[in-house]
């Protein structure tokens, strides 16, 4: 057995060899890819939790890893070893889902250079007891290097709890990132909820800017974020879709039915509060993505853009799972 454990590790490595350039990117280098486009937290067979990556002549940067990233990285053809860095809009789990699987999975690929993490405050403490989580994987490696141990392999960073205005977060001097806090948390203070944070990231590479909304509700912050982006990849909800699926769930009361409709108000964004975004920021383009309800079901996501091009006129996409924009 103790011969065959080397054989089976390059299996491994030879099995996450890196797929030829054109099969990671567009042709003009920069490509945005929804590797999952459904909102959570319902699971669902045709939309993949919310995950995207940002692809830069092969380097890949992640934004929200949910459940099934892993995969989705596979299917888009864009190896583990290529992410550079991992940026989270906010900790709610269908956005961080995927995050511990893919930290260990990566060091069990002998992808070992420290990784950026960076997030809400929070996120350090996250990734750190993540990583603990996986240490019956470090303590059993099937013969493989243990050095450096998983911790030392990527790098969590809290970002500042507030951050009302654009500010530059990451620079690797092939991508820039800038992120504002959003409106995706209307809590009260003393609420349990009072100290967490959601933001909005803005990537610059290569002459090409693409602003990413994350969750949140109308924002004049995000606003701010995105004027003159050439893409702005933005959460969208079909209001009446969900109201119509929250009263076929049995159990729950109209005065809960009428708490998740005022919190999807307040913490989400229509077809239309999407339109008054991007018109105020003179984007160039517009992808939807994380679709609420986002049901397998769907037969048209025409729900999705109602009203949005009576404030915009631009080009509007309604995402797929593994689209590239």
């Amino acid at each position: 057995m103790r011969k065959l454990i080397p054989i089976l590790f390059a299996s491994l490595m030879l099995s996450a060899a890196p797929v030829p350039a054109g099969a990671a990117e567009r042709g003009d280098g920069v490509a945005f890819v929804t590797l999952g486009t459904g909102g959570g937290p319902r699971v669902q067979v045709q939309r993949s939790q919310p995950a995207n990556a940002l692809v830069v002549d092969g380097t890949v940067y992640l934004f929200d890893v949910g459940d099934g990233t892993l995969r989705q990285l596979a299917a888009a053809g864009l190896p583990i070893q290529r992410v550079k860095a991992v940026f989270l809009s906010h900790l709610h789990f269908d956005h961080v889902g995927g995050l511990g699987s893919f930290i260990a999975n990566r060091w069990v690929m002998a992808a070992r250079a420290p990784m950026p993490v960076i997030g809400p405050p929070g996120t350090d403490h996250m990734v750190r007891g993540m990583v603990a989580a996986f240490a019956p994987t470090e303590r059993a490696p099937l013969g493989m290097p243990t050095d450096p141990p998983m911790a030392a392999t990527v790098r969590p960073r809290d970002l500042a709890a507030s951050m009302d205005r654009p500010a530059t977060i990451y620079d690797d001097g092939v991508v820039r990132v800038t992120a504002v806090t959003n409106s995706h948390y209307n809590v009260a203070p003393g609420d349990p909820g009072a100290n967490e944070r959601s933001y909005s990231f803005r990537m610059e590479a290569k002459g090409r800017s693409i602003v990413f909304t994350g969750d949140t509700g109308p924002s004049e912050k995000v606003e701010a974020l995105a004027q003159g982006a050439d893409l702005l990849v933005s959460e969208v909800m079909d209001r009446p879709a969900i109201a119509l699926a929250l009263r076929q769930i049995p159990g729950l009361t109209p005065a809960t039915i009428d708490g998740l409709l005022h919190h999807m108000d307040e913490d989400h964004l229509t077809p239309e509060g999407v339109g008054r975004i991007a018109a105020r920021a003179g984007v160039g383009a517009v992808v939807l993505t994380h679709l609420v309800p986002g049901l397998d079901s769907e037969t048209s996501t025409d729900g999705y853009v109602r009203g949005l091009s009576d404030q915009f006129k631009g080009p509007v996409t309604v995402a797929t799972d593994l689209g590239r924009y």
